[in-house]
């Protein structure tokens, strides 16, 4: 396995716990300020990372180019929060945030293939229908 998958596997894990945790606090703390302490709790994690990296020497480097993607990223991110809290807050079940999933993969996919470039096959775009339908039908089993 390699190490790109092991990340990958990873961050799996880590929305999943994303998810749970979310829909578990979404019924006791109002959506902002839940994504006051996520965003907050994140960047004081990702901070002590980051010098805990530069305290063994490696480079830590960016360019002003990431850095304003990386400003895109940050508002995305508090919208993510924002909007998750507000979707479990109003009733949504953990089952169902596959819709919020299938909608980001639909999304990732189609920029991926039209404006990034990346690899097209006709697999790929049967498996975007498949989670289009899925996406679908799990929002209508919890009508």
């Amino acid at each position: 396995m390699n190490l790109a998958f092991t990340y990958a596997l990873l961050a799996g894990v880590s929305m999943a716990t994303y998810v749970i945790g979310l829909r578990l606090a979404s019924s006791e703390t109002h959506p902002a300020l839940g994504t006051a302490l996520v965003t907050g709790i994140a960047f004081l994690l990702n901070v002590a990372v980051t010098l805990a990296i530069k305290a063994t020497g490696a480079p830590v480097s960016f360019s002003m180019k990431s850095v304003y993607f990386l400003l895109v990223v940050g508002v995305a991110t508090a919208c993510v929060n924002l909007f998750t809290l507000s979707a479990y807050a109003s009733g949504l079940r953990v089952t169902s945030s596959f819709v919020i999933g299938g909608t980001s993969t639909i999304l990732v996919l189609l920029v991926g293939f039209t404006f990034l470039k990346e690899p097209f096959t006709w697999t790929k775009l049967l498996a975007i229908g498949l989670i289009a339908a899925g996406t679908f039908l799990l929002r209508w089993s919890d009508v």
